[in-house]
């Protein structure tokens, strides 16, 4: 089958988006090795629609590992009109301890 007439149809190349819209992700990994190592994660993200037509996302999550080789890591990624992204891991030696957090903010613009 040959289709000749396609001036029907549209080149999307051309359009403009009419939606728009929020996403955040937030990963948390602890890893500890040893008899008594001890690993904690939490993330929570929220995204809500405002009433002007725009969107907010807000994340953030939290690591810890305590023991031998404490390894902790929070990643963060966002999409939209202005993202607002920010880790921080730190480790302390005398307790053989890692934590690490993060946080991100994205925002639609209507």
């Amino acid at each position: 089958m040959q289709i000749v007439d396609l001036s029907y149809l549209e080149d999307i190349s051309q359009t403009t988006a009419i939606c728009g819209g929020v996403l955040v992700e937030v990963d948390a990994i602890a890893s500890t090795t040893g008899d008594s190592g001890f690993t904690y994660t939490s993330t929570i993200t929220k995204a809500r629609e405002l009433k002007s037509g725009g969107a907010i996302a807000k994340g953030r999550g939290i690591a810890i590992a305590q023991g031998d080789n404490p390894m902790a890591l929070v990643s963060v990624y966002g999409e939209g009109d202005e993202v607002f992204g920010k880790t921080k891991t730190k480790y302390f030696k005398k307790r053989d301890l890692t934590v690490s957090r993060g946080r991100i903010i994205a925002i639609d613009y209507p």
